[in-house]
C-alpha cells in the first residue's frame, strides 16, 4: 500500500489572528514570514488536510512570464486537484510535501518545492522567484483550506514543455488578452489576472 503524502500545512487560526482577507494581498510581508516560521508548520496527511477546515495547506503559485506574454494552461484530469479539472489556469504550483522537510532549514524546503513544481510541471529550472502577494479563497471547498503565495519568474523564450498529465495544452499568450477575459479561470489566476499589472510592477523592483 502507496505511503500517503504529507504536505505542509498552518492552523487556519493563525491567519485569522494575523488578519484574514479574500483574494490578493499584496502585503506579502505581512504573512509569509508569521505563517512560514518553523514553530507554526506541520505536516498532515494529504487526505486529511483536504478536508480539515481548522489548517491551511502553503502552495507556491508561480506565474511565468515571457516578455508581453503569461504561461497559460488547462487543468487536466490527472491534476492532484479534482476541484479544479478543466479550468484555465496562470499558476504553476503544488503542495509542499514531506520529503521536502530536509530540505526545510532556512526556508530552503519552500524553495525547492516550488522549483521541484516548475521543473514537473513545464520543464523550466529556475533559480528563485521572488514572493509578490498572497491568496486566500474562502468562498470555495478548495479554497478555504488552502493559501496560495503568489511568485513569478521570467524566461527567455517560449520553450515550454508539458511534463505532467495535470498540464494541458501550456502555451504563452498575450497579457493583455489574458486580463480581457477571465471567464474559465480557477480563482486564484481570476485574482492575479486582475492585479497583474501591480504584480508586474513589483517584480520589477525585485
Amino acid at each position: 500500500m502507496p505511503i500517503e503524502e504529507r504536505v505542509l500545512c498552518f492552523e487556519r487560526k493563525l491567519l485569522d489572528q494575523i488578519g484574514a482577507f479574500q483574494g490578493l494581498s499584496m502585503e506579502i510581508g505581512k504573512y509569509l514570514p508569521v505563517l512560514t516560521a518553523d514553530s507554526q508548520l506541520l505536516y498532515r496527511n494529504r487526505s486529511d488536510a483536504d478536508q480539515d477546515r481548522r489548517y491551511k495547506q502553503i502552495i507556491p503559485y508561480v506565474l511565468v512570464i515571457c516578455n508581453d506574454k503569461i504561461l497559460r494552461y488547462r487543468r487536466g484530469k490527472g491534476g492532484g486537484e479534482t476541484r479544479l479539472h478543466g479550468l484555465y489556469s496562470v499558476g504553476i504550483g503544488g503542495h509542499i510535501s514531506e520529503e521536502d522537510h530536509q530540505l526545510f532549514s532556512n526556508n530552503r524546503g519552500y524553495q525547492e518545492s516550488m522549483r521541484r513544481e516548475l521543473m514537473e510541471e513545464v520543464g523550466i529550472d529556475t533559480a528563485l522567484a521572488p514572493a509578490l502577494a498572497a491568496i486566500n479563497d474562502d468562498s470555495t471547498e478548495v479554497g478555504y483550506v488552502h493559501f496560495g503565495v503568489v511568485h513569478a519568474v521570467r524566461v527567455p523564450d517560449e520553450s515550454v514543455a508539458s511534463r505532467r498529465i495535470g498540464i494541458v495544452g501550456p502555451e504563452f499568450i498575450p497579457m493583455a488578452d489574458a486580463v480581457k477575459d477571465t471567464t474559465g479561470y480557477e480563482s486564484w489566476s481570476r485574482f492575479c489576472l486582475d492585479h497583474l499589472d501591480a504584480l508586474l510592477a513589483k517584480l520589477s523592483c525585485s
